[in-house]
């Protein structure tokens, strides 16, 4: 069977399961949040699934970095799903709006299969569309730490545990992209824990900043962003247009931080 038709049946059964899970009612058989056990289900069929689809072929710490980092992508936009955009829906029609959007997932889990596949054949050998596919896993890394950063601050956990889930979730995540980079283990480690330093002493501000949970998840974001580009940049090969970009989204991101914030009594800061 050819990859382009796993990966087709892949998508389809994964929609149908997903919606399944959406028709049955798990609280009969399991008493614990409901919408973190359906991303659970779909992120470990999605792991199984993509095992099959790669031929069973993958190996050491590519089963974290390809497998695991993709059923955690697959994890985060489910639960994202469930908790920001299907009990957001209300007074539009609800089976338009869901409909639409498990065409769009559908699609993304079919680009995401695909962008894995590219990226595990271009770390053992060169092939063209590697670029591409980096750009891609790229994209999908952002929009997951989006999404993890959006819902680690609108859960009702005290703030250790916050910072806790923060981390790791960031740890994966940078871990992933830099792997691609092919360097030493501890190259690898070095630079993402500097990634990780740095955003959690931006989560150890913002937590006490009087901004709004998307204010700051927009902000993290930001950063988040930066570092990664700087981070899969050598210095020699940084362009001027790139590092005005990173100054340009950095102001930006201090000037909503002052002027969309309230101190008190004394309002915004500007």
């Amino acid at each position: 069977m050819t990859l382009r038709n796993k990966t087709f049946i892949l998508t389809v059964i994964f929609i149908f399961l997903y919606l399944l899970l959406q028709i049955v009612d798990l609280e009969r058989f399991i008493d614990i949040d409901q919408e973190l056990v359906k991303a659970f289900i779909t992120a470990i069929f999605f792991f199984l699934g993509l095992y099959w689809v790669l031929d069973f072929n993958i190996k050491g710490i590519r089963f974290i970095t390809l497998l695991g980092y993709s059923s955690y992508i697959v994890f985060i936009e489910s639960l994202f799903l469930e908790l920001i955009i299907f009990q957001s829906v209300g007074r539009i029609s609800e089976k338009t709006i869901s409909l639409l959007v498990l065409i769009i997932y559908a699609f993304n889990i079919y680009t995401l299969i695909l962008t894995i596949n590219i990226l595990n054949v271009s770390y053992i050998s060169r092939i063209p569309l590697a670029q591409a596919a980096k750009a891609a896993n790229f994209l999908y890394t952002l929009f997951g730490s989006y999404f993890s950063f959006l819902i680690i601050l609108r859960s009702g956990l005290n703030i250790p545990i916050k910072i806790i889930v923060y981390l790791v979730v960031t740890f994966i995540l940078t871990l992933n992209i830099f792997w691609f980079k092919k360097e030493s283990f501890r190259q690898l480690f070095g630079e993402t824990f500097a990634v990780i330093l740095i955003m959690c002493t931006l989560f150890l501000v913002l937590s006490i900043w009087p901004i709004s949970v998307e204010l700051a998840t927009m902000l993290y974001t930001i950063v988040y962003y930066i570092l990664l580009g700087l981070g899969l940049e050598e210095r020699e090969t940084t362009s001027a247009i790139m590092n005005l970009e990173y100054i340009l989204l950095l102001l930006i991101a201090i000037f909503f931080l002052f002027k969309l914030t309230v101190w008190g009594i004394n309002g915004p800061i500007m």
